[in-house]
């Protein structure tokens, strides 16, 4: 195999790699994402618990008429009370709950009322009347703990008012086998951010201190339906996250499936291209290697009238046809191997498998042939810098350049020989300078360096001009002043002279 053929293989080989490398990288990195949205999503989408304890106490205080057995204007608590010394009752309720997590978002509302339910022997509510003490306060927070006491729960009712209410309901309907309370309720309400929390079995509570009405004596009795002791409670989720990571995993998943198989698509696509070629080589000659003989020497074809078969079972069928054997050779880059069956008539059988781009590879290569840089040739002693300062502006095209033509002159046979050229800043002046062509014939179109003088500083230069109107004759009684010579011509209409920026200045 020749170094050249080597060479190719590797550098195939080298941009396979290095795309493959780049494409692993971006797979790994999607695949990545796909993970860790999947798994933020799995977080964000599950239910988890939190412990918590919660308590709740009522305080109450009642408070006396004057009489003669009790000195104390307050009693304390966890008595029997005479209903008729009773005046007002003063109750603190109290709720708190402590949760083992940091930072829960959620609010919490509570209110307090007073409730007078008059029932009959059978417990049927006969009448109720409900008295809103506190009203619905709401409070949102983040935190692990709610505590509600103090003025928040602080109310005072008044004892005889209600009593005499009950009293009065029942003589005026001769109610007998009544009986009448005064319940003190405290509500709480603890709401999350989810939609969990919104179940009132797991976060309404009632608080409540019952107070008989219409007896001779009062036992007080509280009643709570807080669950006292350790608890767990699920924990709000984030459902604007959950929703957002699980389109993310979607979107990811998707992009990372198809990013997949366009992987694999690219991979066996691009795989070494000599594969194919080594394949179906090997495939014929395991099949049909009795059939086939090699020569290592190649094939003259001179002479012969070649025809390109199209399959390799032609080459079988010719072969059992003209009873001749079929012939094998293969280059020596391995990339090209001809079956043969030649014949006494001068007809030869070709049948070829190429690895793919041979065509293109082997592709005889049109010889560039360069052509050699002409010279500038100047046509009078000049200075060098002068001449290389001109040559570095811009050429100038009489197509960009709106200038009023020459004069018609009626050209004598015997005249002076001259051109007219212009340049940008003066063309629309109708400034027309005459040269003297110093013996070239120059045509319209053409860029040629002339002399002249830059007035701003006061010196001598060199400059391109574009040439108007080609060698032409006038009358010597027209020209005002001796005419100046040009340098050199450095275009020809659309070829150029000068190639790029010449340093050669020959004399």
């Amino acid at each position: 195999m020749s170094e050249a053929e080597k060479q190719r293989r590797q550098d195939y080989r080298i941009r396979r790699q290095k795309w493959i490398t780049v494409m692993s990288i971006i797979m790994a990195i999607a695949v990545f994402f796909t993970f860790i949205s999947a798994i933020l999503f799995y977080n964000f989408n599950k239910a988890y618990y939190i412990e918590y304890v919660e308590n709740s106490k009522i305080d109450y205080q009642v408070l006396l008429k004057e009489n003669e057995f009790y000195e104390n204007d307050y009693d304390k608590s966890d008595k029997a009370y005479v209903a008729s010394l009773i005046d007002k009752v003063i109750v603190d309720f109290g709720y708190n709950i402590q949760m083992d997590a940091q930072d829960v978002l959620f609010e919490y509302s509570y209110s307090v009322d007073a409730v007078l339910q008059i029932m009959d022997g059978k417990g049927g509510l006969l009448y109720e009347r409900i008295d809103l003490l506190k009203p619905e306060k709401r409070v949102s927070k983040t935190g692990n703990s709610v505590a509600i006491n103090g003025a928040d729960s602080h109310v005072e009712v008044d004892y005889t008012s209600y009593d005499e209410l009950a009293k009065k309901f029942v003589k005026f309907y001769e109610l007998d086998s009544t009986t009448s309370n005064l319940l003190l309720r405290m509500h709480v309400r603890v709401i999350g951010d989810c939609e969990e929390f919104d179940d009132e079995t797991n976060n309404d509570y009632v608080v409540s201190l019952n107070i008989p009405l219409n007896v001779k004596t009062v036992n007080m009795s509280e009643s709570s339906s807080v669950e006292e002791g350790d608890n767990v409670i699920l924990a709000c989720e984030n459902a604007t996250l959950k929703n957002v990571f699980m389109i993310i995993a979607i979107v990811m998943s998707i992009l990372t499936v198809l990013y997949a198989i366009a992987f694999v698509i690219f991979v066996y696509l691009t795989r070494n291209t000599d594969i194919n070629y080594d394949i179906k080589v090997n495939r014929i000659l395991k099949n049909y290697r009795s059939f086939i003989q090699k020569i290592t020497n190649g094939f003259d074809q001179d002479g012969y009238q070649v025809l390109l078969l199209s399959s390799f079972n032609e080459m079988l069928e010719i072969r059992d046809t003209i009873q001749s054997p079929i012939l094998m050779n293969e280059n020596d880059d391995r990339t090209c191997t001809q079956f043969l069956i030649p014949t006494n008539t001068k007809l030869l059988y070709m049948f070829e498998i190429k690895v793919e781009d041979y065509d293109e590879i082997y592709a005889p290569k049109e010889e560039v042939v360069e052509e050699p840089e002409e010279e500038l040739v100047i046509l009078a002693e000049v200075e060098e810098e002068k001449i290389d300062e001109a040559l570095h502006t811009a050429d100038i095209s009489l197509d960009e350049i709106d200038y009023v033509d020459d004069e018609v002159i009626e050209e004598a046979e015997e005249g002076v020989e001259v051109i007219s050229v212009v340049w940008p800043e003066k063309a629309k002046k109708n400034k027309l300078y005459r040269y003297d062509p110093n013996g070239e014939q120059v045509h319209d179109g053409d860029i040629v360096l002339v002399p002249s003088r830059d007035n701003a500083q006061n010196r001598d230069i060199i400059r391109k001009a574009a040439v108007a109107h080609g060698n032409h004759r006038v009358d010597p009684e027209t020209l005002h002043h001796p005419l100046k010579k040009i340098i050199a011509i450095v275009k020809r209409k659309a070829e150029d002279v000068l190639s790029g920026e010449s340093d050669k200045n020959a004399k």
